[in-house]
């Protein structure tokens, strides 16, 4: 399969072609937001790319850049961005040197809270509801 015909973004003005996606929140460490992270159960991005990564620098969370963006209107007027893209600094400036790395792994929040989510408030059963990271840079 041809490198352009992949499904993975490889730099970091990728958006897919003809998307509406909005940026949510701005690029920021990681690190900076790891709060977040585990407050909405996200972790487990980290964990996969620790996992599936195919160079070692984008399995450490110390290299990693992340950004919040709405794939579409409806989810912005939401307010609950659903596309997380992870950036490794260290591909970056690989990239940037001319060698051919991709270094922006994607994850997507699909769905929602369960039904029965309405019955309840996100402290009595936060596991009916899926929590969406989002950080304001000051």
């Amino acid at each position: 399969m041809n490198q352009l015909q992949r499904n993975t973004p490889q730099t970091l003005a990728y958006v897919p072609l003809g998307s509406e996606h909005i940026l949510a929140c701005a690029r920021v460490s990681v690190l900076k937001v790891i709060p977040q992270l585990m407050a909405c159960n996200k972790m487990k991005w980290l964990e996969t790319l620790k996992a599936r990564a195919k160079f070692d620098c984008c399995r450490r969370k110390e290299n990693l850049d992340i950004e919040a963006w709405y794939s579409k209107q409806l989810e912005a007027d939401k307010g609950e961005p659903d596309v997380y893209k992870l950036y490794c600094r260290h591909c970056e400036t690989l990239h940037n040197a001319g060698e051919d790395r991709g270094y922006c792994h994607v994850f997507f929040c699909v769905g929602g809270n369960h039904p029965a989510a309405k019955d309840f408030t996100p402290e009595e059963r936060p596991d009916l509801y899926e929590m969406r990271p989002h950080w304001e840079i000051r």
